[in-house]
């Protein structure tokens, strides 16, 4: 599971912050203020229906909203993200959290993505890490091919070595596990067969 997600962007540091600010607002999320640190700033943004939500559902979910958008230079680029929605969806209780997670993570990509100037991230690789009995596995195996989407299909239970650097990756035992590669950033893993998070990932219906 990825804790947070970033763009390289294509504007300044400023006009970035700007985008920030202007497209949360324009989105209905309160802008609350922001904050410097030596290579960057951070803007705090906020929607008012999700901290309803968790105040409601679980409350102690609420450290893992994306309120605050940081902005800084690293190794020549600038950076523009905040945290992932997918966490709170990873541990919600309740189906009202989880949606609220779901379109919370759709929401904060379009922003960053927009703010940075750039598309969405494409995927370049699929890999799907299986057991020869799971049926989860195979229904998600019968709904990549249904989608034409280029994967690979890899039996932890017949290599123990992949089967290790799935446990490393992830710290899932169990399976089907998911590794999505991009053309930039970092890899995603989605555990178990989350169609609505994989077809958000991989653009399809």
């Amino acid at each position: 599971m990825n804790f947070s997600y970033f763009r390289k962007s294509t504007f300044s540091l400023e006009e970035t912050l700007d985008n920030v600010k202007k497209l949360a607002e324009k989105r209905g999320w309160n802008v609350l203020g922001e904050a410097d640190f030596d290579s960057g700033k951070m803007v705090l943004i906020c929607k008012k229906e999700w901290v309803k939500t968790l105040v409601k559902e679980n409350y102690e979910l609420l450290g893992f909203l994306p309120c605050a958008v940081s902005v800084f230079e690293k190794d020549g680029n600038l950076m523009v993200g905040t945290g992932q929605p997918s966490v709170i969806k990873a541990l919600a209780k309740n189906p009202a959290t989880a949606f609220m997670a779901q379109e919370a993570e759709k929401q904060v990509k379009e922003l960053i993505n927009e703010a940075a100037g750039v598309g969405e991230l494409k995927p370049t690789n699929v890999k799907l890490y299986s057991t020869m009995s799971c049926p989860y596995c195979k229904m998600e195996k019968s709904w990549l091919e249904e989608k034409k989407v280029d994967h690979k299909v890899v039996y932890v239970d017949l290599n123990p070595d992949e089967a290790q650097k799935m446990v490393e990756k992830t710290g899932q035992m169990g399976v089907p596990v998911t590794e999505i590669e991009f053309e930039e950033g970092e890899p995603q893993y989605i555990i178990g067969f989350d169609k609505p998070t994989l077809s958000q990932l991989l653009g399809v219906n």
